[in-house]
């Protein structure tokens, strides 16, 4: 079986795993041990197996075997659980149990949600039959710590069993984020997706967003045990996803944001509305520039004015827009300095199943980015327009230098460089065209820049400054456009998320989605043409250095 798949079981099984454990050793330590044996066997056998066509029955098989083997080793004995009237004999199969009694499901769902040390002690207690002074011994606690930790998990659990009845928990429909961030990630290209690729992650980040959460309170709200959370939660934490508040609790400090359908298809009609207006006030100025591109010192593969045409409106709309110029308001003032040396701020986006009366991926533009390295800077939008697969994590600075290194004839097709040009044309940085080769991004040479006062870096000045500036009314047109989005999204987010939110929902007119909008309008009436196939790897992808191709 393929490792990622044999991963994947996994992942979804220990939870199951850890409860058949518990509900033979009806002890926490013997649990884990017996949950790790069964997790070994049931990864290495996967590996050397194919097809599986009954999951279910090939796990609990394994199981069973392995607690075959574990029982060997202890006195196996019967024995009958009460909890505050809750009366659950235990001596039979656990999955029979779970098909026959009802109480027992709540009970053990509601003591795998209390914390470590609660835990603890309800099972020496009720299922290891140990009294009080024991455990206090044995757990080197105060008498009266153990006391209130009894009455405490009691509480927990009734009250527990009584809120489950009818909740609708994480765990029975968990969600699912979509990840961005706006920064810099780590010298290892690692942002916010590397830890957020397990949906458990996703889930606690969600639960603790509205309000402080105690583990838990978050494990209640996941439907799973606290065991199978406590140490991720520590790790976001760690990492600065989330934060440890008063009392103990956590609370996410990343903005996530989920919308309802109607106001999905609400803003959809905004966006299109402010697009035109984009359309023909402002793009028939970036057109008139770029003519005569040759002059100002813009290389185009080909000579392609279709091709460079993409480049230029869409970086026209992300960054000559701005009409809003309080810089206060600019997202780096919420950047977190991260553990692993990034520094960004991360968002979420709730992934909803619902169906829409448009295709919601053919208006998103999921990465702006920008990319420095020692003589160059490279800016590059993904969008439905464009056939790369690889996010942010593959836009590396050092690729770019590669490719400054071509056009400087600092590397050539010898065995020492071959790496190298494998990662430009695997990139499509450089294509080939029979026996003829070419550099396949839009290269702007910046030498004796000039830059304006909101560029990202000096290297994009000169290029802003060819640029036109919106007309005065679109000063008036951006602030109508904020308050039609703010409008709708005002009471989708919690208050300490509120700033950071009405940041994100300033200056919509060089929002990256309405460069899709834009996109749109201009492949319908002909303005731009379609891309081939080539080109739709490398397009939207401009590169600032001081020398051209071909000079």
């Amino acid at each position: 079986m393929d490792k990622l798949y044999a991963d994947k079981i996994i992942t979804e099984y220990m939870e199951k795993i850890f409860g058949f454990a518990l509900s033979k050793t009806m002890n926490t330590d013997k649990a884990e041990e017996l949950a790790s044996r069964i997790t070994y066997d049931v990864y290495i056998s996967l590996l050397k197996i194919g097809e599986i066509n009954n999951i279910n029955g090939y796990i609990y098989r394994v199981s069973s075997n392995v607690y075959a083997r574990f029982i060997d080793e202890e006195v196996k004995g019967k024995r009958y659980i009460s909890l505050d009237e809750v009366g659950i004999p235990f001596e039979n199969d656990f999955t029979l149990d779970f098909e026959k009694d009802e109480d027992y499901i709540r009970l053990r769902r509601e003591i795998s949600y209390l914390g470590r040390i609660q835990r603890e002690i309800i099972v020496m207690h009720y299922f290891q039959r140990l009294k009080q002074q024991e455990i206090a011994r044995r757990l080197n606690l105060p008498l009266g710590t153990v006391k209130w930790h009894l009455h405490d998990a009691r509480n927990q659990i009734k009250e527990g069993i009584s809120k489950m009845d009818n909740k609708v928990t994480l765990g029975m429909k968990p969600v699912k984020l979509s990840i961005g961030m706006s920064g810099r990630v780590n010298p290892d290209n690692k942002g916010p997706n590397y830890y957020f690729t397990k949906l458990i992650s996703q889930n606690i980040a969600y639960a603790a967003y509205w309000e402080p959460k105690s583990i838990t309170e978050i494990a209640e709200e996941l439907g799973v045990s606290t065991v199978f959370i406590e140490d991720e939660i520590k790790y976001l934490e760690e990492m600065s996803f989330i934060d440890k508040t008063a009392g103990g609790k956590y609370q996410t400090n990343m903005l996530i944001t989920e919308i309802s359908k109607e106001i999905v298809e609400e803003k959809h009609k905004i966006y299109k509305k402010y697009a035109k207006i984009v359309r023909e006030k402002y793009i028939p100025l970036v057109f008139d520039v770029m003519k005569d591109y040759k002059s100002k010192k813009i290389y185009v593969p080909k000579n392609d004015f279709n091709f460079l045409m993409y480049s230029a409106v869409a970086y026209s709309i992300r960054y000559m827009l701005w009409y809003k110029k309080d810089m206060s308001l600019h997202n780096s003032k919420y950047y977190i300095k991260r553990k692993d040396g990034g520094e960004y701020v991360t968002f979420g986006y709730v992934e909803n199943d619902y169906e829409v009366s448009f295709d919601r991926k053919k208006y998103n533009v999921p990465n702006n980015m920008t990319e420095g390295s020692k003589h160059t800077y490279t800016w590059q939008i993904t969008s439905y327009y464009d056939s790369r697969t690889d996010t942010c994590y593959d836009f590396r600075g050092e690729d770019h230098e590669y490719l400054y290194e071509y056009i400087t004839g600092k590397i050539t097709k010898i065995p020492e460089h071959a790496d190298k040009f494998k990662c430009l044309f695997d990139k499509y940085y450089l294509a080939a065209e029979g026996d003829a080769e070419y550099v396949n991004i839009i290269v702007v040479n910046n030498s004796g820049n000039n830059p304006i006062e909101y560029s990202e870096s000096n290297f994009m000045g000169y290029f802003n400054s060819l640029l036109p500036k919106p007309p005065k009314e679109f000063k008036a047109v951006g602030e109508e456009f904020d308050k039609e989005v703010q409008k709708l999204d005002n009471t989708q987010h919690p208050a300490h998320m509120q700033d950071l939110h009405r940041m994100w929902n300033s200056n919509n007119l060089c929002d990256q989605n309405l460069i899709a909008y834009v996109f749109e309008l201009l492949l319908d009436d002909g303005t731009l043409k379609p891309l081939t196939e080539t080109q739709k790897h490398s397009v939207n992808t401009i590169m600032f250095c001081d020398v051209l191709p071909g000079f």
